[in-house]
């Protein structure tokens, strides 16, 4: 009876046996498929001493008439997946490679898969752990400035943002990059900052980037912008104290080292000559005589002027028929008419005058008042209390509290508004 026990569990057991081989049945064999070779090479593709990559190569054979596979290489490290793939379609037999570059230092875990055209797995090889050096370039930023770390306002100033991550787009790992401390709103595909429009200030501009893979990088720059000053220049008069008709020109003159091309030039001429154009030169040989108040006002970009003065003289031209009647008289020499009633009107005239100031001599000291506000005890000009100031030509000018001027005249011994 023991000996029937002992045949029935035998006979069981090979049963069992052969179940259990069904199951595991391999499906990359029953799809005709068979790995005739496989082979990991360890490369150096960037040539700096340190294996960096790993390339697979396979070779298959097929029973059927046509195949197609797909063949992933598998690469872990950590905590992160990436996956390399390539196609095979062929019969008969067919060989493959497939290049796994590291994007970072350290260990990684490959693997490879070899599934069908349905997506089904048929076969998986562990092929090991590999210590590898980055082959691609690793995230970095550099923030590049193109100027003086101090600048004046409207200087030329570029940023450039020199950026490269070869291992995020590599495997659609992307990251996204930030830009702090600037005065406008920076896009990525901005790769050149344009900073000499903007304002004065102490500028720390901070850019980072992370893609998927968990990879940093930052830099930053510091960057100073003050006020540029206000335009200095003077205006240089050609024609002054000349008569009308000759050459006669006003010249504004930066000061060197200092460009006005751009700036706003406005001129006010007192009296009114009309209109004047955002020059740098005014042409005044046919301004009429008199006397000419000149103002300039040169605004830069940023908004600051600067205001300077002169004053013009302009004297009658001897050929004019009109006569200004302001204006200063000019002897014409030789050439100027006489008439005998001139001759005698001047003869009567000072025999008047010469009576008049032999009384007033004879007067008290008190009827000297009457000259008391023409000149000072010094013999000057007495002002009456008002600033006074002389110009560059010689005329003497002072100025009320309403911001009137006169301006004294030396032949009439008397102040005249201007």
């Amino acid at each position: 009876m023991r000996e029937w026990f002992l045949i029935a569990l035998m006979v069981s057991l090979s049963f069992a046996g052969n179940v259990s081989a069904e199951e595991e049945s391999d499906p990359f064999d029953e799809a005709g498929l068979s790995l005739v070779a496989l082979r990991n090479d360890s490369l150096d593709s960037n040539q700096d001493g340190m294996m960096d990559a790993i390339r697979v190569v396979v070779v298959i054979n097929s029973t059927n008439q046509w195949v197609d596979l797909t063949l992933t290489l598998i690469g872990d490290h950590s905590g992160f997946t990436v996956y390399e793939e390539a196609l095979m379609a062929f019969e008969n037999q067919e060989n493959a490679s497939l290049t796994y570059d590291s994007w970072a230092a350290g260990e990684h875990h490959l693997g490879l898969e070899i599934s069908d055209s349905d997506g089904r797995l048929l076969k998986y090889v562990d092929l090991g752990i590999f210590d590898l050096s980055p082959a691609l370039a690793t995230p970095s930023i550099d923030l590049i400035l193109s100027g003086s770390e101090i600048m004046q306002t409207g200087d030329d100033c570029e940023i450039t943002r020199d950026f490269i991550d070869e291992t995020g787009p590599r495997w659609n790992f992307e990251g996204t990059r930030s830009i702090i401390g600037t005065p406008f709103t920076v896009l990525d595909t901005d790769q050149v900052l344009d900073c000499s429009n903007w304002p004065a200030g102490n500028y720390i501009i901070t850019e980072t980037y992370q893609n998927g893979l968990g990879q940093t990088t930052s830099d930053t720059l510091e960057l100073v912008i003050v006020n540029k000053p206000p335009p200095t220049f003077s205006i240089e008069i050609n024609g002054n104290d000349a008569q009308i008709g000759t050459p006669c020109t006003i010249t504004h003159v930066a000061t060197t080292g200092e460009d006005h091309t751009e700036y706003l030039k406005e001129w006010r001429i007192t009296p009114s000559i009309g209109m004047s154009a955002n020059t740098s030169i005014l042409d005044c040989s046919k301004w009429e005589s008199g006397v000419y108040k000149i103002l300039l006002t040169v605004t830069n970009d940023e908004e600051i002027s600067t205001t300077n003065g002169a004053m013009l003289i302009r004297m009658p031209s001897t050929d004019s028929s009109v006569q200004d009647e302001d204006a200063p008289a000019q002897s014409k020499g030789s050439e100027t008419e006489t008439s005998s009633v001139g001759i005698w009107g001047i003869v009567v005239l000072s025999l008047v005058l010469g009576i008049a100031v032999f009384v007033l001599m004879m007067r008290s000291p008190q009827d000297d008042e009457l000259f008391g506000g023409l000149l000072d005890e010094m013999g000057e000009p007495d002002a009456e209390g008002l600033p006074t100031h002389t110009d560059e030509n010689g005329m003497l000018w002072r100025k009320h509290e309403n911001g009137e001027l006169d301006w004294w005249d030396r032949a009439s011994m008397m102040w005249k508004r201007w």
